[in-house]
């Protein structure tokens, strides 16, 4: 049985926008079940705990926007922030809440100093007790010295959603924990300690996988991307780390300097279960000629099969990718054949669009091929 939220999120490519629509439902959760949150936080020890007729209250924000500081080189918008307020009977903490700042990753990863930016942004708030939360579903580590010394007066800690997970197992369900915890088996976030067989097949077919990669990403592929960015491709993240870390294996090339490039690959976890190819053009924040490279992505974007992500944006990462799930070549005779073909096929359409915008913009670095 799939989720709601696993149906949901087929309607996005992207694994932001799956860490959007989980950080959501999230906060409806908290939002209806308040005792819940505190539960959480009371365990994790992270908020006061009250006494007699003492109460608190939680105010739940999702995705709000900070403009940068100066020493930052990006605004920030973290996933969640948790606002405790205590009505206590001497109205000491009646008017200074308790600050909890989540930020969540499930198939990305940290980006540019992001966690000493959001820790910058949550000391400059008012409040009796912060505290700055990293939670992921991959082993992401990080030193919370680091994190505390970009800010004063706030604590960091890191955990893992299958934590989250091991405490929803311990409440009482209603329909929407069941739905949450149930998205969560489904996007890996839930641990289990037990091998299944699929497990077993799995790591019996790690080897063939790799040499599957490296059969689709070699040769032509690869030629032909190196020929269309005028660049060496590289890996994106190495070998089974990067599996393991980002469910990522790819290429990537730049076009000029890494203020646009070029990426394909593979993306693991996809809500129906079956690894996705995929192809993207990509743009970081305050990049050299990001106007002009925006104007391109949103002509790519008419293309058929491509989608733009973020492309409104200035303090974020945008791009426009193209997916070909990988159940959609079962059906053809030799698979291997199909997706090399979607890569070519992809990198051909990326160059025949981009080839007019290069002859517009002659003044940004490009790294010379586009003949692909």
């Amino acid at each position: 049985m799939t989720s709601l939220l696993g149906k949901l999120v087929r309607l996005f490519s992207h694994h932001r926008r799956i860490e959007d629509l989980f950080t959501e439902a999230i906060a409806r959760l908290f939002e209806r079940q308040p005792e819940l949150c505190l539960s959480w936080l009371d365990e994790l020890e992270l908020i006061t705990p009250i006494s007699g007729e003492d109460q608190r209250y939680i105010h739940v924000i999702t995705q709000k926007p900070f403009v940068a500081l100066e020493e930052h080189g990006s605004g920030s918008r973290p996933d969640l922030i948790v606002e405790v307020h205590h009505a206590v009977e001497d109205n000491e903490l009646n008017n200074l809440a308790e600050v909890v700042m989540i930020e969540s990753k499930i198939g990305s990863i940290e980006g540019g100093d992001q966690l000493p930016r959001y820790a910058a942004h949550l000391s400059a708030m008012s409040a009796s007790r912060k505290t700055l939360i990293y939670i992921t579903r991959a082993y992401d580590p990080k030193d919370p010295d680091d994190i505390e010394a970009a800010a004063k007066d706030i604590k960091f800690r890191q955990l893992r959603w299958h934590d989250f997970y091991k405490f929803l197992q311990n409440t009482e369900k209603d329909a929407l924990i069941e739905e949450v915890m149930l998205f969560m088996e489904e996007q890996g976030m839930a641990r289990s300690y037990r091998f299944s067989t699929a497990d077993l097949m799995a790591l019996s077919g790690v080897p063939r996988a790799f040499e599957i990669f490296d059969e689709t990403l070699g040769g032509e592929v690869r030629t032909k991307l190196e020929s269309f960015a005028g660049n060496r491709p590289r890996r994106e993240a190495v070998g089974l780390d990067g599996v393991r870390r980002f469910g990522t294996y790819q290429l990537v090339a730049p076009l000029h300097d890494w203020d646009l490039f070029c990426g394909l690959g593979y993306l693991l976890h996809m809500p129906d279960g079956y690894p996705a190819a995929v192809v993207k053009l990509q743009t970081k924040p305050r990049a050299i000629g990001r106007e002009a490279s925006i104007a391109a992505m949103k002509r790519i974007i008419l293309l058929d099969g491509w989608n733009g992500y973020v492309l409104d944006d200035s303090s974020e990462w945008s791009l426009v990718e193209r997916e070909k799930g990988l159940a959609h070549v079962l059906s053809e005779t030799d698979h291997i054949a199909a997706v090399k073909h979607f890569f070519i096929e992809s990198i051909h359409q990326l160059r025949d669009e981009l080839t007019a915008f290069k002859k517009e913009h002659p003044d940004l670095p490009w790294n010379g091929g586009n003949n692909g």
